[in-house]
């Protein structure tokens, strides 16, 4: 059997319609994961994602990354993707249980999350870093898909 050279980089903008093919490949690949996108005007403003684990004891818990571009904020945009992600995660038949973590003091975040059910578990100490050198706190939050 011939050796295969193997590359790790970074992503690249010429590397996005490759991704996106593989993001696609990968999703149907599996029954507990997606990927969503909002739309403006034809401009991706937000991605919400729900990612889980292989392993069958472990599967059914998604994890939520959600994101909106900041001249996009405040439009409810964020409200719009989890209501998407929760929606599929409660129709996959496999997702029984959603994570995130959000930063302690975003509490406009925190107040959505909470309204959609996820409830705080517990604090991350030092979860986060910014740039400046400033560690903060967050919050581990979970919601129970029944």
């Amino acid at each position: 059997m011939a050796e295969l050279e193997l590359v790790i980089r970074e992503v690249e903008p010429q590397d996005a319609k490759s991704l996106i093919d593989f993001l696609n490949q990968v999703g149907q690949e599996s029954d507990n994961q997606i990927y969503l996108i909002a739309l403006l005007e034809n401009e991706i403003a937000g991605l919400v994602s729900i990612t889980a684990d292989f392993h069958e004891r472990i599967r059914h818990i998604g994890q939520v990354f959600i994101v909106v571009k900041r001249a996009f904020w405040n439009q409810g945009l964020g409200k719009f993707l989890l209501e998407e992600a929760i929606d599929w995660a409660e129709n996959s038949g496999v997702i029984r249980r959603l994570e995130l973590t959000v930063q302690v003091r975003n509490e406009r975040a925190v107040h959505l999350y909470q309204a959609f059910g996820f409830e705080i578990e517990g604090i991350q100490k030092r979860g986060a870093y910014l740039a400046e050198g400033k560690f903060l706190d967050v919050y581990l939050m979970g919601k129970l898909i029944d």
